[in-house]
């Protein structure tokens, strides 16, 4: 079979990942200022297209399923869901929806990872728009609606240019998609990022072969390619990667002898496009050599690990790569200090390191030898390799419940380091390489360039606005970062932005605008510019900016994008509508939410609706509520909390019975006590700077997955949250999505929110004390009593019920504090929200035998009744005994 046509990457001459990174990003730039940059409406047609280049075979095979034969289109499915695909492709589809790519979104591992994508970087290529809309090889944007399909078939197949609203499929198909589909290029817009796409660029068994992806990732298949049609052959769909043992069996070959004193491994890249392994700090392939004596007793043990530490940096210097490129080997070589005994060699395949090595899910032996030897001039070399690493997660927990793939952040392993250079200059040369430094896995470097490049200011701005057009997601975050430290001398770099003719610029530009909050007429007129653009991206951030920055006059122009054929371009005119009031919206809404498709857009229509004081949409918000992703459910929740202040103890998250006692609890109060005097005005205390400057900050506290901190770092970190006040507590709240192996993060998060007394932070609380990490879910605790929300009750209830069954288990980690400590700490709540129920708890521990608790007892007792009945905490036993049994009575 003749493969589709495939475009040849631009040649990269430079060696390093910046260099490499502008070369590549010049080729799609130009890309990107064709058919994709003009614009796209999904659904919509622009201009007839030529037929993709397509095997003669397979061209005739779809002609031959007709029209007649494929199944209708209904309206329960659209047409850029993979489940209309499936009504005829249905092999493929199978294949995809259980491959990393249609597993995208709702794939555990990946939410915990993300804090459930609350780091919106890594969204966007696990749900992405279509990347032939944003310019291929470019990072793509987010899409807000079918989150649950994760990569869909559009994603990758979708033509600009083609007019979707009527199609059928069938001999529809010939030309319906966009023929680069499969290329490198393709790829390359999300995998670029973890470095592969690079590494086929210089790999002997990957360009230079003439392979590409899917000659390894997609291997040919002989089926029908629809149902009804003839058996062609086509591509399978299946993906498979790092956890499918027999495709990572045709990447290498090992070998292990004994060579005179010393035992020799080898390790060869055999067979591998790219690195073994590809892939960023997760991934690591280890060999390991055990020598032992004739009696069995071990005298030598050493291991090599190979893998790519991305993202464990600790100051000023690159991390180095240990990876084995495409086509060469590595040599593990062990003295032999001993006459005779035996050499034990293990290969091992780690998913995350660094797990310990025999994880029945997680590792997995590649091959092993025991090689006898006698005979052997005992070698006096010392035996060096890589440090034993043993993974930590907190009150030792699980790694898969930790968040496994945060496992070597919690580790914190020795890495081999580079110096990393720094311009001191400000010439254009020197510019450029800081913004060339934005890609670099080292946040110091990240920090001090975009600090050079503020201080050098307006001269640094038309590099800066180029770098808004970047491919990389990395680098045209942090030039908006620093255009908007810049401010007033990037005025009109950043007005004529709006009208560039690359899309990234455009939208980074408005983006921009919105952060530095200006409100000049002719920001208004540049901002609004976008409404009329063809591309539905375009459209959607006009209308975004133009919600954020509250300017008035184009609310007719909004209205009529509600009835858009692109769920995120009336998902942004709902919220620009509701940002401004528009009353003259709400039918216009309405219309939208009954012929939503999609139940995220359902949710964002419904809360617009709230905003602007119309309850109709509540219904919908407390449908969602029972919603069969969590994520999905989560952010339903997150809206009817938001514009009812009301959840009586509901927990997107929590088992399904106890959701749907929440329900049931807030359905009663709906429809008894609902209505528009029951919704809440919009949260005026809403600062995004102020929001943004927290979650910077918070994503520093008590580390990242990028650094370690320090005590005195946090302290000053606390410090600087808490003096944004109220502003603090929506970051604040969105933290507590972080994994629970970032204990110490979760732990300062909740003390603050303690100290702000915030009942918006209720929820995320209650779903704190779920936490596996108990000295986590006591803080939760801790934090309920300062905010004295009443709904919040039955979960401290259920909290207190844990802690008991723990310590009947004996089963309390040690870390998490006594028995006493932890029921004081929850009594002490019940009875601030007037539970009578706690005060037989906090009497019996006015016995214990920890004089803090009997402290902690007696102060709760004597705040809520007004009276100590004479009990002094510190007086001798027979003193303390007798008071006590004065509050028994």
């Amino acid at each position: 079979m003749t493969s589709p046509r495939r475009l040849v990457l631009v040649l990269l001459a430079a060696t390093s990942l910046a260099l490499l990174g502008a070369s590549f990003s010049a080729s799609c730039n130009d890309a990107e200022v064709g058919a994709s940059s003009a614009g796209s409406v999904p659904r919509t047609s622009l201009e007839p297209v030529a037929s993709a280049e397509l095997d003669p075979a397979v061209s005739a095979a779809i002609g031959a399923v007709s029209p007649t034969s494929a199944p209708v289109a209904s309206a329960s499915v659209d047409v850029m869901e993979s489940a209309f695909c499936a009504r005829c492709h249905v092999d493929q589809a199978a294949e995809h929806e259980q491959s990393t790519h249609g597993r995208a979104f709702t794939d555990e591992e990946v939410r915990l990872a993300t804090a459930r994508f609350a780091h919106q970087d890594c969204i966007i290529c696990h749900t992405p728009r279509p990347i032939f809309e944003t310019g291929i090889g470019m990072n793509p944007k987010r899409r807000f609606h079918g989150l649950e399909e994760g990569n869909t078939c559009m994603t990758c197949h979708f033509r600009p240019d083609f007019d979707y609203s009527h199609f059928q499929g069938g001999a529809e198909c010939k030309n319906a998609f966009h023929p680069d589909v499969g290329t490198v290029e393709a790829c390359a817009s999300c995998h670029r990022n973890h470095g592969t796409p690079y590494q086929w660029e210089k790999s002997p068994l990957g360009k230079a072969a003439g392979n590409d992806c899917m000659d390894c990732h997609m291997a040919e298949v002989q089926r029908p390619i629809a149902l009804g049609g003839p058996v062609v052959t086509t591509r399978s769909h299946v993906f498979p990667g790092s956890r499918d043992v027999a495709h990572v069996d045709k990447a290498y070959k090992y070998d292990a002898r004994i060579d005179g004193d010393h035992v020799v491994v080898t390790i060869a890249n055999k067979g591998a496009g790219h690195n073994f392994p590809t892939e960023l700090k997760q991934r690591s392939v280890e060999s390991l050599v055990v020598v032992r004596d004739a009696a069995g007793n071990e005298v030598a043990h050493s291991r090599m690990v190979f893998r790519d530490p991305y993202k464990r940096p600790y100051g000023l210097e690159l991390p180095v790569n240990t990876q084995i490129p495409s086509g060469e080997k590595r040599e593990h070589r062990v003295p032999i200090g001993v006459a005779a005994g035996t050499v034990e060699t293990t290969l091992y395949f780690k998913l995350y390191y660094p797990i310990d090595d025999h994880h029945p899910d997680m590792s997995r032996v590649l091959a092993s030898r025991t090689l006898p030897f006698a005979g052997v001039a005992p070698s006096a070399d010392p035996v060096v390799g890589d440090p034993e690493v043993v993974a930590h997660s907190p009150e030792n927990i699980d790694p898969e419940i930790a968040g496994i793939a945060n496992l070597v952040d919690y580790s914190r392993p020795p890495i081999g380091k580079t110096a990393v250079e720094i311009p001191s200059g400000a010439a254009p040369a020197d510019i450029a390489k800081l913004i060339e430094l934005f890609q670099f896995p080292v946040p110091e470097a990240n920090g001090k360039a975009r600090a050079a490049l503020a201080k050098i200011g307006a001269p640094a701005v038309p590099a800066l606005v180029e770098a808004l057009g970047s491919w990389d997601n990395k680098t045209f975050n942090q030039s908006m970062q620093v255009l908007e430290q810049i401010g007033e001398p990037a005025r009109a770099a950043l007005l004529a932005a709006t009208a560039d003719a690359r899309l990234y610029v455009r939208l980074h530009a408005r983006e921009v605008l919105v952060r530095l909050e200006w409100e000049e007429p002719e920001i208004d007129a540049a901002v609004a510019r976008g409404l009329e653009l063809p591309g539905a991206l375009d459209r959607a951030s006009a209308a975004r900016a133009i919600g954020h920055l509250h300017f008035g006059g184009h609310e007719p122009a909004l209205r009529k994008l509600l009835a858009d054929p692109d769920p995120d371009v009336v998902r942004e005119a709902a919220l620009a509508l509701g940002h401004l009031g528009d009353r003259e919206a709400v039918a216009p809404l309405q219309a939208a939410l009954a012929r939503a498709h999609y139940a995220e857009t359902r949710f964002d229509l419904a809360k617009a609706l709230a905003w602007l004081g119309e309850p109709s949409g509540v219904q919908t918000l407390l449908g969602g509520l029972d919603h069969r992703d969590e994520l999905v459910r989560e952010a339903c929740f997150e809206a009817f909390f938001e514009v009812t202040g009301q959840h009586l103890g509901y927990e997107p998250l929590a088992p399904r019975p106890e959701r749907l006692d929440g329900i049931a609890r807030l359905q009663r109060w709906w429809s008894t006590q609902g209505g528009a005097n029951a919704l809440v005005e919009p949260d005026e205390r809403r600062d995004r700077r102020a929001e943004s400057k927290a979650w910077r900050m918070i994503n520093d506290l008590g580390g990242n997955d990028l650094a370690a901190s320090t005590p005195e770092k946090d302290k000053e970190l606390e410090q600087q949250i808490l003096e944004l006040g109220a502003k603090a507590v929506p970051p604040l709240v969105k933290a507590l999505k972080y994994p629970p192996g970032f204990a110490d993060k979760r732990s300062a998060v909740i003390r603050l929110l303690a100290r702000t007394g915030d009942k918006r932070a209720a929820p995320a609380l209650c779903d704190a004390l779920r936490d596996p990490v108990v000295s986590v879910a006591a803080w939760a605790a801790f934090a309920l009593e300062a905010i004295k929300d009443p709904q919040t009750l039955p979960a401290l209830v259920r909290y207190e019920q844990r802690i008991r069954r723990l310590v009947a288990q004996n089963a309390l980690p040690p870390t998490a504090g006594s028995a006493d400590q932890l029921l004081l700490q929850v009594s002490r709540a019940r009875l601030a929200l007037e539970d009578e129920g706690a005060r037989a708890q906090l009497v019996a521990l006015l016995l214990s035998q920890d004089a803090a608790v009997r402290e902690g007892a007696i102060g709760a007792l004597g705040r809520f009744y007004g009276d100590d009945k004479g009990y002094d905490p510190n007086a001798e036993p027979a003193a303390r005994l007798a008071a006590a049994a004065k509050w028994s009575e």
